[in-house]
């Protein structure tokens, strides 16, 4: 991929990366123990086999929704942009877009989400964003990833909340959701049964044993005797130990000639979220980060920085896509959405900066696809917020949570989503 090397953030963007903005495991295993005393009284929804397995992509570093999905219809993002736009179909110029809608295009790094969106398995929202909008990805991520703004203590996720209010959809699944992530990710705090796991191929008790048979053995024996928190948490990991063991990971084979690129780490867990739910494990939920969105100098969406990170973004989903329905297996819904978009005018270094309104992506079987959702602002000056910025014309929540009521089956939106009311758009089937 293409001058993925070069550094193109921001020292605030840096500073979020390094920290990856996670919590930790054990205080996720503690919380599913604790019986969720922080949540208000509800009715759980009841385990269905109609229940889709939920992806959810963070797209993290704010991702430029202007290039994801291009407003070629639009001449003020032309003007806003002399040096960066991607060209409008039928101009021939290289790199011009892809037609979506007769307004609306998909550059050609994001060919391989073509055929969802024809197929209409791919639906894309535009001009969204967040009530507490700010420019701070420190700030962005946390309130987009925690989705209760009134709570400035609040530590569970959106998609942890869901899965506490939801019953086992596989009763005895020892690992209901999974991070593939080096760390808790915030989105699935508050769950029960969720683990980070960045590498399920390779999850197991640190260190080098000449009998691990005898020591897992030894270790359930010992918190056998305990009657505390533990006790379970331990029983849950020796779970999924033996449950991801019975995954040949390495020798997944894809179907419909579908390809992930082993250099990609965003496609490899693609392809390992592919092997656990085709597995049907009772893995209900997976997160998956893909970094780098933050473009402020030589964004260079054709041929450049974020044509590469596009590319794997949509080779990655495209070969997910194909993967799954060539396999008959599309009990699932994706979302990639990131904390903020970025300015509609580039600035001096051919880049661009912190912004507001963005767009999103929702893939799956039961997806209304083949449409651009959400009312378009416009990108002429005069419409832009602050002259610089998209507005935001839809939440972003309303989408996140038409997804939990309609393709998760969990009607508790106001513990899942906290002093919200939803505007479904129509994304989802029910």
């Amino acid at each position: 991929m293409s001058e993925r090397s070069e550094d193109h953030s921001c020292k605030e963007y840096k500073t979020v990366t390094r920290r990856s903005f996670v919590g930790g495991a054990t205080a996720a295993t503690v919380a599913a123990t604790l019986g969720y005393s922080w949540l208000p009284r509800m009715a759980f929804a009841q385990s269905q086999s109609t229940r889709d397995v939920v992806i959810s992509i963070y797209l993290r570093g704010g991702a430029d929704g202007c290039s994801l999905c291009v407003p070629y219809g639009d001449a003020g993002y032309y003007a806003a942009r002399p040096n960066i736009a991607i060209p409008w179909p039928g101009s021939g110029k290289e790199g011009q877009a892809i037609d979506l809608n007769g307004f609306f295009g998909l550059p050609q790094a994001l060919s391989g989400l073509v055929k969802p969106y024809r197929d209409g398995h791919l639906a894309i929202v535009h001009a969204v964003g967040s009530s507490n909008w700010t420019r701070s990805h420190f700030d962005a991520q946390k309130w987009m990833e925690v989705s209760d703004r009134n709570n400035l203590t609040a530590s569970s996720g959106w998609l942890g909340r869901h899965l506490a209010t939801t019953s086992e959809m596989v009763p005895g699944s020892p690992l209901r959701a999974i991070g593939l992530t080096w760390g808790m990710p915030r989105t699935l705090n508050g769950g029960p049964k969720t683990l980070p796991i960045p590498d399920p191929d390779n999850f197991g008790f640190d260190g080098w044993f000449s009998n691990m048979s005898e020591l897992t053995t030894w270790i359930v024996r010992q918190y056998n005797r305990v009657q505390d928190l533990s006790k379970q948490a331990v029983r849950d990991t020796q779970h999924t130990i033996a449950t991801l063991d019975r995954i040949d990971f390495q020798g997944y084979q894809a179907s419909g000639g579908a390809q992930y690129d082993p250099g990609s780490a965003f496609a490899m867990a693609l392809r390992a979220t592919a092997a656990l739910i085709k597995a049907q494990v009772g893995l209900e939920a997976v997160h998956i980060d893909l970094e780098g969105w933050d473009t402020h100098a030589s964004q260079d969406p054709i041929g450049g920085y974020m044509d590469g990170l596009m590319s794997e973004l949509g080779d990655g989903l495209g070969a997910f896509t194909t993967d799954m329905a060539a396999s008959n297996s599309m009990r699932w819904t994706a979302v990639a959405l990131s904390e903020f978009g970025r300015n509609v005018l580039e600035n001096g270094s051919q880049g661009t900066d912190h912004g507001a309104g963005n767009c999103l992506f929702v893939l799956g079987g039961g997806i209304n696809g083949g449409q651009v959702y959400g009312a378009w602002p416009g990108c002429s000056q005069d419409k832009l917020l602050d002259g610089y910025d998209l507005q935001m014309t839809t939440d972003y929540r309303s989408v996140l949570a038409e997804v939990v009521q309609k393709r998760l089956q969990n009607s508790n939106l106001s513990a899942v989503f906290p002093d919200f009311s939803p505007n479904f758009l129509g994304v989802c089937q029910s």
